[in-house]
């Protein structure tokens, strides 16, 4: 049985009444486990039948594999994601029935990025997404898992939410999953019982408060803002709703939900889900809309040509349309951007840190690329690269930076190795040997049975 702390119950039981005793006999029992599929990387891959209702890409597991041994995780083939917050799937197709192509995304704390790759899932080409972390360690997850999703119209900053809001009236949905106290993620992790406190949750919402006043601006008038919390207290949701309407003049959007959702609709059109109503945990979201003025849609664009000669030469045959895309060279490394997002591009680099933009491909030495790991990730890597395809048993050798056989491979020089037709990463091919090229940092130390 869970300890509970006494403030915590006394809360609930005001709050959900007779329906209390139901809500706190479910959180002893273990979290459900879903997947959200990446509809860019399509192969079969678990049961498919129990869905998600609100993200026609997921499903629900009747139990948790192990996923760091199986190499579609690897791949980007799904994300593994708690089904509640996967909500924003609905509540994004319903914004973006209303929106006009392009369309700038802002997410704000993006790490690890789970509502990152699933708003990239939704994207279209000419659409642009902005994935922000403030703390650097977790940067680092956020990049990794958007390289494994492949989309080359995706970007990632480190920046304070202040430092965003300088960019003025520039993103049509801003998205603030905001750091709080918890309260949702009991059942899946008991450590944020011990952590909470009623001042814990007064600091949360001080800084929640902060980062909607800091990223506001950034908000086109007429763009919408979805804010979300794992948390069920009104002083972390209904509260700063309350405030961004009486403010700033922001208004509450209806999001039309079927009636056989079990999810609870609250005060300013906002939802919130309990964990003995749905099959998933604590989750609030709510879409509010900024008043609307006269402006441009448009993102900036360029007419710059997609690098020189020789970088053409060297670089556009590791893309499937290299016409597409301008060269960019950062920090030693050349990145592609699409051509659209160029302008896009050049305005972020004057605030922010940028820390992933567009697709890295690598660097240029003695007149060859030495081609990046999310290279081998992209969508737009070109079909006429030469693979292998790989066993399970090597696909896993090789994510353990252990070696391959030569004999699996067809001619020298660089490759991809797929497992079930998606690639895992590069190797190079030499005349008496076959070097594995998976970062280090990404090296599989658990066996299966870890």
């Amino acid at each position: 049985m869970l300890t509970l702390p006494p403030i915590f119950i006394s809360r609930i039981q005001a709050q959900l009444k007779h329906e209390s005793e139901f809500f706190f006999e479910s959180l002893p029992s273990s979290p459900v486990v879903s997947v959200r599929l990446n509809p860019l990387k399509p192969t079969e891959v678990f049961d498919q039948t129990d869905m998600v209702p609100w993200c026609k890409q997921a499903f629900y597991l009747q139990q948790r594999p192990s996923f760091i041994a199986d190499p579609l995780f690897h791949a980007g083939a799904y994300y593994v994601q708690e089904s509640s917050s996967m909500f924003l799937h609905h509540v994004f197709t319903c914004i973006r029935q209303q929106q006009q192509a392009p369309i700038c995304v802002l997410d704000v704390c993006a790490a690890p990025g789970g509502k990152s790759t699933l708003i990239a899932s939704l994207l279209k080409d000419d659409d642009v997404l902005l994935s922000n972390e403030i703390i650097r360690t977790r940067v680092l997850t956020l990049m990794d898992n958007l390289n494994k999703w492949g989309r080359a119209n995706t970007f990632v900053s480190n920046n304070d939410p202040a430092e965003l809001g300088k960019l003025a009236q520039t993103f049509d949905v801003v998205v603030v999953d905001a750091p709080c106290s918890g309260e949702g993620m009991f059942r899946k992790d008991k450590h944020a019982i011990n952590e909470w406190s009623e001042a814990n949750v007064e600091l949360c919402a001080a800084r929640q408060k902060r980062i909607l006043h800091d990223v506001l601006p950034s908000l086109k008038p007429g763009g919408m803002l979805v804010y979300a919390t794992c948390t069920y207290n009104h002083q972390e949701n209904e509260d700063q709703i309350k405030w961004l309407t009486e403010s700033f003049g922001l208004e509450a959007v209806q999001i039309p939900i079927p009636d056989t959702w079990p999810i609870e609709q609250t005060a300013y059109h906002g939802f919130r889900f309990w964990p003995h109503k749905v099959k998933g945990e604590g989750l609030f979201m709510v879409c509010l809309q900024k008043p609307a003025e006269s402006i441009s849609n448009a993102i900036i664009k360029t007419k710059s040509e997609w690098g020189n000669a020789r970088q053409r030469a060297l670089l556009a045959p590791f893309l499937s349309e290299p016409d597409l895309f301008q060269i960019k060279l950062v920090n030693n490394q050349y990145v592609a951007i699409p051509k659209q997002l160029a302008g896009f591009y050049d305005k972020l680099t004057k605030s922010l840190k940028l820390v992933k933009s567009g697709i890295c491909m690598g660097e240029l030495k003695h007149n060859q690329l030495i081609p990046s790991h999310e290279l081998a990730l992209s969508v737009n890597l070109s079909a006429d690269i030469p693979y292998a395809e790989l066993t399970l048993e090597q696909a896993q050798s090789y994510l353990k930076k252990g070696n391959l056989p030569a004999s699996i491979f067809n001619g020298s020089g660089w490759q991809t190795v797929r497992f079930k037709g998606l690639s895992l990463g590069w190797v190079k091919v030499l005349p008496n040997r076959v070097n594995n090229y998976l970062p280090a940092a990404l090296r599989v130390l658990k066996t299966i049975e870890d």
